[in-house]
């Protein structure tokens, strides 16, 4: 039955539920065409005699079940594109594994194989730039004289002490340092290293790399990634 010449296509274009439908769908607590339409008919059983309801406050009140029902679907959507971002997330993850990337850091990873690389970002122009490396109990074992510097510039330890002593594998501080008007200032740091594993986190977070030496780092600080 029509109320006011409204038919009951118009709940379909709207985007309601049907009683068989939610049937289909084995969701108990969902709220059907039919179930909507009992709450209508008793409030207008029960509506004022005086005030009887408009045909727009009517359908108003069908726009807004079917905008919530809209909502839930959205609801659903997201979830979906989430769990596909994760995914996603996981395979980009799993390429950057024995990769090496850099990272702001005052310390790093020494190997035999590969030394100690890092970046300094040398703000002010100097003409004594010089690296300082200490070992794991604060003595320093090396200072790379690096000369005259500007902006981002990289540097390599061999692993070498100041006397040619070869140094054990491990993980080693470092300080970069210049004159800046007539003042020893310090620079910002970064080091290479290699990464061991990735979390793919879940919800609002990100990747997150677990590299050799230094542990576990959001990925957005990653600044460059390497090669192998």
């Amino acid at each position: 039955m029509a109320i006011n010449g409204v038919g009951e296509n118009i709940y379909a274009t709207l985007g309601l539920t049907s009683a068989k439908e939610v049937q289909t769908n084995n969701d108990p607590g969902s709220l059907a065409l039919e179930d909507f339409m009992s709450l209508m008919t008793t409030q207008l059983q029960n509506q004022d005699p005086l005030k009887p309801m408009e045909s727009g406050d009517f359908l108003g009140q069908i726009a807004s079940f079917a905008t919530v029902s809209g909502i839930g679907d959205l609801q659903k959507s997201f979830d979906g594109f989430s769990r596909s971002m994760q995914s996603d997330q996981a395979l980009q993850g799993s390429a950057l594994v024995g990769r090496s990337v850099l990272v702001p850091s005052s310390i790093g990873n020494m190997t035999a194989e590969a030394g100690l690389k890092g970046q300094i970002n040398v703000a002010d122009p100097v003409t004594d730039l010089k690296v300082d490396i200490y070992n794991e109990a604060g003595v320093k074992v090396r200072t790379l004289e690096m000369g005259s510097a500007a902006g981002y510039t990289n540097f390599a330890w061999d692993g070498f002490s100041d006397t040619g002593e070869a140094m054990p594998s491990g993980v080693y501080q470092f300080r970069a340092t210049g004159t800046v008007n007539e003042a020893n200032t310090a620079f910002a740091t970064a080091t290479v290293a290699k990464v061991d594993s990735v979390l793919v986190g879940s919800g609002s977070q990100g990747l997150t790399v677990n590299l050799a030496g230094i542990g576990s780092v959001p990925f957005s600080e990653v600044q460059e990634i390497l090669g192998v």
